[in-house]
């Protein structure tokens, strides 16, 4: 780049915005022109390959051309000549019979895997995305032919090799040869309309809340319609382990090329998703090394998730976690609106609507320190096909969010802007990687459950081409593990798409409804009302219109004076009485009744979230199991005493129940300890004798030393742990979590343990279930055979006992009566 950096600068700007910056001056805030987070990052990305080693946060800091001019030429980079080729990476070998070599997974293809087992919380869910396309009939033909159908997806499958990619059991990819996509086709063209609404009712269903078999390569579930009069409706299900949101509309491109002109064939792709994967990895770690020094130096005092009115009860036997979608659309003319009012306050449309959805979830929170998910759709690799490649290619910021300042409504976008640029600069180190960082100096799991992912920049959701051959999106869901509320803004038929999907069950009831009405009016009172932004945000709707306590009038209001909705706990205050020093807090239900929870002074700290032993005795009280509960605070720990029903047969310890209630409880409501004892301390008057309760819990709740390994299988699990989590010593009584373990680490723990114990009974939920290597060696030994597993770990330990070279002199040819196939 030379002195023309500037001009090179606009035009880029230009063609990444689709705008004529003929009016932008040289030193004006590209923000307000329209510049948004995603198009910073693709403009990162071409300055990358230019050769100049800019970040984001470099851009970001001064968001205007002649700034960034002079940034650029003080690098003084080189511009690569024009004789060059383009940059490349290395490419794997084709697939020709049989499977590829089993490759790593990215990131968030590991999660999304890991996040199918049920073991964890807010799991047992596939990461996928579902649409349906209607289309009508031209010139008294089908809207959509179905042998064109499956031809056009035969070669999409054939094109992209993600399609046909089965996932292994240890958690890596492997394509398969001669793999392709069956076409469901329903014929209903002279089915009654009672017939078809109930075939589109029941398709819809199963498609929106299906789990694709990604270990035998389902990839992508797809159907077609045959409605009256030739109408047609596609259904097309994507697991996003294969391909991520913007993937899946370079799917929906090439399946219009491959449709329309079968006889034309694309440019066959010289980069695989694994490609990319493997070259990029080492840049990727150098980066993400720089980055992870950033993060660490806020670790202590960054939050954890927005404590939403969670439900904790688990679901019934063989029912399945499902999602619920609410939407808006904002018209061409609500959004010029919008777009020209942020623009004139010097900020981005998708910070916006993120500030708006972190108010409205700061409403509903116990806590107003939160972190907010943020996802990031960034192909780093430089190889000019790059961009039709189809692979998850997404990661994630963790954005911190503080709305314990009253603020007003603008100066609560540019805080969150400001903050959102400077984290997306660290965005090297994942999101995921900063929660697991954040669970192992906790000894907990701390989750990001609330998203908001804004795909503003990456153009219309479904290209004009596209919408002619398949028709009108009429139904789009979509759906993760760990997630409670994804909220998406993109643009659809020239205005802009907000939709909320949420784990309907996970909240109690009507709080997703009352939080997207809530979201709903403060977006319209943005957009109709330009004052709003020099106002803080209204206090939202969702309370009963009265609350009674014991008879007299109480309002539940949060740290600011406002009232608290239903189900979200806050101080007490009864309208005639003067401040209280030490106030009541409580929270109300959607009838109007206020439960106590105890006064401030009463109140725990649990890693940012406040905590009363009342709530977690009220959520253990929610297993049927349980005849009798008392919550007893031990310093800053709370220690929960349970006791059982005398009917029920091999109840769990105290450490197997925690284990099992982690999968249901938010982490906030788990007792450090739980403990079973036969009866509970009683006074006269039938009340709790806390005084005799603690005194039996002496000893109880204190730090355990780490018990030493006893047999040879723990002595086996035991050093698959040490080696997995980077610890010298591991006790068979300390659990998974607490030692700094989370779902990847979890999955690698897994596949060596299968490995080494030559087993399939080892699976992530028996871990998750089995917290201790006591607990998970018990479990194991229910699951297989104990003499062969006992045989096993003896040979284990004798193989790891030994230098190499013993190794392979024992396999030679067998030694003392070990062999060769009993090392195998």
């Amino acid at each position: 780049m030379t002195k023309d950096s500037t001009l090179w600068l606009r035009d880029a700007v230009a063609d990444i915005l689709g705008e004529d910056l003929s009016t932008v001056k040289d030193g004006d805030n590209l923000f307000e022109a329209g510049l948004d987070s995603v198009g910073l990052l693709r403009l990162v990305n071409r300055l990358r390959r230019e050769g100049h080693k800019v970040n984001f946060a470099d851009l970001a800091q001064e968001p205007k051309l002649a700034a960034w001019a002079v940034l650029v030429e003080n690098q003084q980079a080189p511009a690569p000549a024009k004789t060059e080729a383009p940059v490349t990476v290395a490419t794997a070998q084709p697939v020709s019979q049989g499977e590829s070599e089993p490759a790593p997974l990215g990131v968030m293809q590991h999660a999304y895997w890991a996040g199918r087992d049920s073991g964890q919380r807010l799991s047992g869910v596939a990461a996928h995305l579902y649409v349906e396309f209607d289309q009508q009939p031209t010139g008294g033909t089908p809207a959509l032919d179905p042998a064109r159908v499956q031809a056009a997806m035969a070669k999409l499958v054939e094109r992209h090799e993600t399609l046909r990619t089965r996932i292994t059991r240890e958690g890596q990819q492997v394509v398969m040869a001669g793999h392709s996509a069956k076409v469901q086709v329903f014929d209903l063209t002279e089915a009654s309309p009672d017939k078809v609404a109930g075939h589109l009712a029941d398709l819809r269903e199963r498609f929106s809340h299906q789990m694709l078999d990604i270990e035998a390569g389902e990839m992508l579930a797809v159907a077609l319609t045959l409605l009256p009069d030739g109408a047609t409706r596609l259904h097309l299900d994507v697991d996003m382990v294969a391909a991520d949101a913007v993937s899946y509309r370079v799917l929906l491109a090439d399946f219009t090329h491959f449709y329309t002109t079968p006889d034309m064939p694309l440019e066959p792709l010289a980069l695989t998703y694994r490609d990319y994967l493997a070259t990029t990895e080492a840049d990727k770690q150098q980066r993400a090394e720089t980055a992870r020094k950033a993060w660490h130096t806020r670790l202590d005092s960054l939050p954890g998730a927005p404590l939403l009115p969670e439900v904790v009860e688990k679901l019934a036997d063989g029912a399945k976690p499902k999602v619920t979608r609410r939407h808006l659309w904002l018209s061409p003319e609500d959004k010029r609106q919008l777009t020209e009012t942020a623009r004139q306050h010097g900020v981005t449309v998708a910070m916006t609507v993120a500030a708006i959805l972190s108010e409205v979830v700061g409403q509903w929170s116990d806590t107003q320190h939160f972190l907010l998910n943020v996802p990031m759709f960034d192909r780093q690799a430089s190889h000019p096909q790059i961009d039709k490649v189809v692979g998850d290619f997404s990661s994630s910021v963790m954005l911190e969010v503080d709305l314990r300042s009253k603020l007003s409504f603008v100066e609560r976008v540019r805080a969150l802007q400001t903050r959102m640029h400077a984290d997306a600069a660290h965005a090297a180190y994942t999101g995921l990687d900063l929660l697991r960082d954040l669970s192992r100096q906790r000894g907990q799991t701390v989750l990001a459950p609330v998203v908001f992912t804004s795909a503003i920049g990456l153009g219309a959701l479904f290209s004009s081409g596209v919408a002619s051959l398949v028709g009108k999106p009429v139904w789009i869901i979509s759906q993760g593990p760990q997630v409670l509320l994804d909220a998406q803004i993109t643009e659809l038929d020239d205005g802009l798409l907000v939709n909320w999907d949420t784990r309907e069950e996970a909240l109690a009831k009507g709080v997703f409804a009352a939080m997207f009405i809530a979201f709903k009016q403060a977006l319209e009172r943005v957009i109709k009302r330009p004052e709003a932004w020099s106002e803080p945000l209204p206090a939202l709707p969702g309370h009963a219109a009265s609350r009674l306590l014991d008879g007299r009038n109480v309002r539940i209001v949060d740290h600011l004076g406002r009232d608290r909705p239903d189900h979200v706990p806050g101080k007490v205050m009864f309208d005639a009485d003067a401040a209280d020093a030490d106030p009541l807090w409580g929270v109300a239900d959607a009838q109007g009744h206020v439960t106590l929870l105890g006064r401030e002074s009463e109140k725990l700290d649990l890693a940012g979230a406040p905590v009363w032993p009342a709530q977690v005795e009220a959520a253990l009280r929610t297993d049927p199991r349980l005849r009798d509960v008392a919550v007893i605070r031990q310093d800053e720990r709370l220690i929960a005493a349970v006791v059982f029903d005398e009917r029920l047969e091999n109840a769990p310890g105290g450490k197997a129940l925690r284990a099992e209630l982690t999968r249901i409880f938010p982490t906030h409501l788990l007792p450090a300890e739980i403990v079973v004892r036969p009866g509970l301390p009683r006074n006269a008057d039938g009340s709790l004798d806390s005084a005799a309760l603690l005194q039996s819990l002496e000893g109880e709740g204190t730090a355990h030393q780490p018990i030493a390994p006893q047999t040879d299988l723990e002595r086996v699990i035991a050093g698959v742990w040490e080696d997995v989590l980077g610890l010298d010593t591991v006790g068979v009584n300390e659990e998974f979590i607490a030692l700094g373990g989370d779902s990847l680490l979890a999955a690698r723990v897994v596949a060596r343990l299968r490995e080494e114990l030559d087993t399939n009974a080892v699976t992530l939920r028996m871990l998750f279930r089995a917290p201790t290597i006591a607990e998970f060696a018990e479990q194991l030994k229910k699951e297989d055979d104990p003499a062969r597993l006992d045989e096993v770990a003896a040979i284990v330990l004798e193989i790891r006992g030994m230098s190499d070279e013993e190794v392979a002199a024992l396999l030679e040819g067998g030694k003392g009566g070990f062999t060769h196939e009993a090392a195998e």
